[in-house]
């Protein structure tokens, strides 16, 4: 999964890493954890969506719906990001 020197990126909920410490230390390896991902992140799942390698996936919430989004997100219904329109 992993080489020297590498990097491991985890975008979102539900990922846990279970590297040992000291791999960590002695492979030089970054972990980077991020929520919702980069701009360049984004960009490059649009190339990708772009050229028919991913799929995205998206549930649209109102606003003040957003209590509906976090227990739809942390049980796991829904698939991708949902997205808070004000």
């Amino acid at each position: 999964m992993l080489r020297g020197a590498g990097d491991y990126h985890v975008v979102g909920y539900g990922e846990n890493t279970d590297v040992p410490t000291i791999d960590i230390i002695s492979a030089e390896i970054n972990l980077i954890g991020n929520l919702v991902g980069s701009s360049n992140d984004l960009c490059e799942l649009m190339v990708l969506a772009a050229l028919d390698r991913v799929r995205l996936h998206t549930a649209t919430y109102p606003l003040d719906h957003f209590q509906d989004a976090l227990d739809d997100l942390g049980s796991g219904r829904i698939r991708g990001r949902a997205i808070l329109i004000p």
